[in-house]
Formats: structure tokens, C-alpha cells, sequence
């Protein structure tokens, strides 16, 4: 009889496979790094054959890891990074690399966009109010008018553009192209309410719906394991393929929010707030884009920043010299080093702010122009004040999106379950349950987006009824971390201060110092 069940997570580095019990206590698990190329500045690709096989590799190394037989898993269930695809023909060879989400070559495509949409009386807010995502060059779809642009015999060529989800599945036996509803919405041309493509958009946007992917429910069971597969990785012959979501809807299901009042926040590289609907949403000023909640049927709203916890290890590299030498020298953490530091400076930091857009702002501004600064600094603030404003800092911009998330009629979140590398710090999670005024838990799982794809497949083959039960057994809560009424009040008015500092600079010198870097 089967007692596991295998998730493989498709990320931005690598593929991961994490085997799990019915419990969602982990059992093994083995990662591979994927090569990724940068063609061009603003260009991310990745080479769709060493994607599959990954998948494979990091399947056989986690069952051989965890000394169990192909016919102890019950199932395999998928997730994978978003935003994502590449073309394919109709006899399955690849006509492109991989896009990855990171790739900015669409930007080129937003004023072609724009022209097409006049031409329907139509702007982004009237495309948001249908899709649901706003103007962004991460989504895919300003790439797939790129694409189309600039290789127009090979989209002719094109059957399908399918994400990494649909290469996944494929590489574990399917046979064919299998694509989840739940992250429809990325190509911007899908009803947020539906997850059903739009014909008008795609005559908008002058594409082909039939080249778009065949969207199934997450829980669908999308094949088998072949022969030929069970041989490389060790699976038994014949085990289900169920449909999984996105890396970010399944991080949400991992950590148990299937439920109104609920939010996760994820500080890994980017940093994510993913709040829970029963009913359609939209936000009222476009500021948070709309996907499905996989395993409900329901809607997700999400606000995204595009560095987090890649914010502070940038401010290891730049500042910690004496830190990572330290950590090398005693074998541990650079980072317990560095949080045991900031545990040093009080709350606020005395007066130090930490502006964290690195990577400009996405969600709730949308300003491409923000950079990152210290403001406040004196010659009393050590490093200690620098690295717990950094972690301030980068909670505050989570804020500014829990915020977002509360101005689309999100009641208030009774409790905040955090995932990422942050998570593992229990500073970090105080600091988190203070700015946010709420309480915040972690999970026992290293792997919510792997465990999340786990409890999709629980339910795709009748191990649990639905996500509800899934969620009930097989998420573990870790820690608790409740709010400290006067680190509250300390918060609120350093959050005031870092509005009030990301206002100023963003209406002449951000744009001043863009045009500077930029000759």
C-alpha cells in the first residue's frame, strides 16, 4: 500500500523533488540547479531540455534518498515558477529557450499594446478589469507579442505555448500538453472571474487562442507514469500524474490558507502576499493581480515585490566581510551572524530606514524608476542598525501590500502564515508580526510550495475529499508569534516615516538618478 506521495517543484534555479507522507512530514528531497543564460540585458532563458530532464534526475534522487520503492508513492504532483513558457510545434521540438518570468524583452511591446487597445477604446485599467493583472513587464504576455514580432515563421510554427508546469508533466510520462486553470491569467488574456480565455482580447492582441494551453483544474489527474520513466526515476509503472498550480498558489495552500481571514507572505528572492476570496475580486486601483486558488475553485489576489530576502543578502555582500568570514571560521549561518546583530539595535532601528527597490517597485506603485536607500543615518548607527533596518525595511514594502490586499475589501487578517528563507529566523518573524499587527506562524515544512503540490495530488487521488481536509492533516504548524503592543506603535510611526521618504524621492530624484544611471 502507497504512503507517499511526490512533489516536483519546477523553480527559477532548479527542480526539486520532495517526498512527503500522508501527514506532510517530509521524507526526502533532491535539487538540481538549472542552467539559466542572459542572452541581453533584460533577457532570462532557460533550455526547456534540461528542464524535463531535471525532473527526472531530481525524481530518482529523492526515492533513492529516502530508501523506498516506486510503489510507496500513491501519486506525483506538480508546481512550478510562473509567468513562464516557451513555444512548441506539433511534433514537440522546442522553437525557442524557456522565458523565464524575470525576462524584460516585452517591455518593447507596451506601446503596440496600448495602440491596439485604443483601437477597441479600450486602456489598461478596462484590460485589468477583465483580466485582472495590470501593466507588467514580468507577465507573459507582452513576451509573446515580442515573440511574434520578431519570429513570425516560428510562431506560425507554434501549436502551443506551454509553461514549466506542462513540461514537467510531460517529462514524467503524459502524453501531451497539460496547463493549469488557476494560472490562466498570466497571459492577460483570460477572464479573472472564469479563468476562460477572452476571444475579443485575442483579437485585441491579434493572437491565436488555439496556441494558448489547454487549462485543466488542479487535483486532474493528466496521465500516467510510462515505462520509460519508471526505469530513469524508480516510480512504478502506471502511478497518476495529477495537475498541480503555480509556485506561489501552492506555497498558499502548503501553509493552510484556504480560508477567509488568512494571508501568506513569502520573503524568499521576490516577496509575495497572497490573500484568499470567495468571490471574484479586483483591486480598485489595479495595484494587485488576480489568479485562481487551486483545489477551491476560488480567486487569489497577490502583490509581489521584486526583491525580499535577495534585499538582504545583498546587504550581506555589500556589508558583512567580517560576518561571512566569522561564519566560515565557526561553520555555521552567515545569516544567525547577522540577525543576531540586528537583535542588537531596538525596534525602528533608532531612526535608520531601509528603502528596499533594488529591483525598482512592483505592487501597489508599479514604479520601475524606485531604488533602494538608507535614510536617517547618523554617526551613532552601527551595523547592527543597518542590518535590522534592512529587515524593517523590506517588511514595510509587505505592509504597503497587506495594505493593498485590505483596500480590495480583504477583511482583516486575523493571522499571517510566512514562508520563505526569512521564515527561518525568529527575529525576522517578530519583526514581521509587529509592522504587520498580526499574529504570524510558521510551518514544519521546509518546502510549502512542494508540500502544497503534495496535498493537490492527496486530493486528485482520494486521499483526502478536498483541500480543507488535505490542509487539516497535512499542514504542521511550527511557531506562533504574537504582536508586541509597544513594538505596534513603535512600527506605525517608522512605517509613516518610510511612506512618507518613498513619496518624496519618487517624484524627482528617483527619475533623476534612473536618468543619470541610464547614459
Amino acid at each position: 500500500m502507497s504512503k507517499y506521495i511526490a512533489g516536483i517543484d519546477g523553480g527559477t534555479m532548479g527542480v526539486r523533488c520532495v517526498i512527503v507522507d500522508f501527514k506532510g512530514n517530509e521524507v526526502s528531497s533532491a535539487y538540481f540547479e538549472t542552467p539559466t543564460t542572459y542572452p541581453k540585458p533584460g533577457w532570462v532563458e532557460q533550455n526547456a531540455e534540461d528542464f524535463m530532464d531535471l525532473a527526472l534526475k531530481s525524481t530518482e534522487a529523492a526515492i533513492s534518498k529516502a530508501d523506498i520503492k516506486g510503489e510507496d508513492i500513491a501519486c506525483v504532483s506538480f508546481t512550478n515558477m510562473r509567468s513562464t513558457f516557451v513555444p512548441v510545434d506539433k511534433e514537440g521540438n522546442f522553437l525557442h529557450p524557456i522565458f523565464i518570468w524575470q525576462d524584460l524583452r516585452g517591455v518593447e511591446m507596451f506601446p503596440w499594446m496600448e495602440e491596439r487597445m485604443a483601437r477597441y477604446d479600450m486602456d489598461w485599467a478596462d484590460l485589468y478589469k477583465i483580466t485582472g493583472f495590470p501593466k507588467g513587464a514580468v507577465w507573459p504576455s507582452s513576451k509573446v507579442y515580442w515573440y511574434k514580432k520578431h519570429f513570425p515563421e516560428l510562431y506560425e510554427k507554434t501549436h502551443k505555448m506551454v509553461t514549466p508546469q506542462a513540461l514537467l508533466i510531460k517529462a514524467l510520462g503524459a502524453d501531451g500538453w497539460y496547463d493549469d486553470d488557476t494560472d490562466a491569467g498570466w497571459w492577460q488574456i483570460c477572464d479573472a472571474d472564469t479563468f476562460e480565455y477572452v476571444p475579443k482580447l485575442a483579437e485585441v492582441f491579434e493572437v491565436d487562442i488555439e496556441k494558448y494551453p489547454k487549462n485543466y483544474k488542479p487535483t486532474t489527474k493528466v496521465g500516467e507514469v510510462t515505462p520509460e520513466v519508471a526505469e530513469k526515476t524508480g516510480l512504478k509503472v502506471g502511478t497518476p500524474l495529477i495537475m498541480g498550480s503555480g509556485d506561489q498558489q501552492c506555497g498558499a495552500i502548503g501553509v493552510g490558507n484556504v480560508e477567509s481571514g488568512l494571508a501568506s507572505i513569502c520573503l524568499g528572492t521576490a516577496g509575495l502576499v497572497i490573500g484568499y476570496s470567495e468571490v471574484p475580486v479586483r483591486h480598485p486601483t489595479a495595484a494587485c493581480h488576480v489568479l485562481g486558488h487551486p483545489g477551491t475553485g476560488n480567486w487569489t489576489m497577490e502583490g509581489h515585490a521584486s526583491a525580499a530576502a535577495s534585499a538582504f543578502r545583498w546587504v550581506k555582500n555589500t556589508f558583512s566581510d567580517a560576518e561571512i568570514q566569522e561564519a566560515l571560521s565557526k561553520n555555521v549561518d552567515v545569516y544567525e551572524i547577522l540577525t543576531a546583530e540586528a537583535a542588537d539595535s531596538p525596534p525602528g532601528a533608532k531612526g535608520a530606514i531601509f528603502m528596499p527597490w533594488l529591483a525598482g517597485e512592483a505592487c501597489p506603485y508599479y514604479d520601475d524608476n524606485a531604488r533602494a536607500a538608507f535614510i536617517g543615518m547618523t554617526l551613532a548607527h552601527t551595523k547592527a542598525d543597518l542590518y535590522r533596518a534592512a529587515m524593517e525595511g523590506i517588511c514595510f514594502e509587505m505592509k504597503q501590500m497587506l495594505e493593498a490586499l485590505k483596500a480590495a475589501n480583504f477583511k482583516e487578517f486575523k493571522l499571517l502564515r510566512v514562508t520563505g528563507g526569512a521564515a527561518r529566523s525568529d527575529l525576522w518573524n517578530q519583526i514581521q508580526a509587529d509592522i504587520y499587527g498580526s499574529p504570524v506562524e510558521t510551518v514544519k515544512v521546509s518546502e510549502a510550495t512542494a508540500l502544497g503540490a503534495c496535498m493537490l495530488g492527496a486530493v486528485g487521488v482520494g486521499i483526502y475529499k478536498d483541500i480543507h481536509e488535505a490542509a487539516a492533516n497535512m499542514v504542521q504548524v511550527d511557531k506562533r508569534f504574537e504582536p508586541i503592543p509597544e513594538n505596534v506603535e513603535t512600527y506605525k510611526e517608522v512605517f509613516k516615516i518610510f511612506e512618507l521618504g518613498f513619496n518624496a524621492l519618487r517624484k524627482e530624484t528617483f527619475p533623476a538618478i534612473v536618468t543619470f544611471q541610464n547614459k
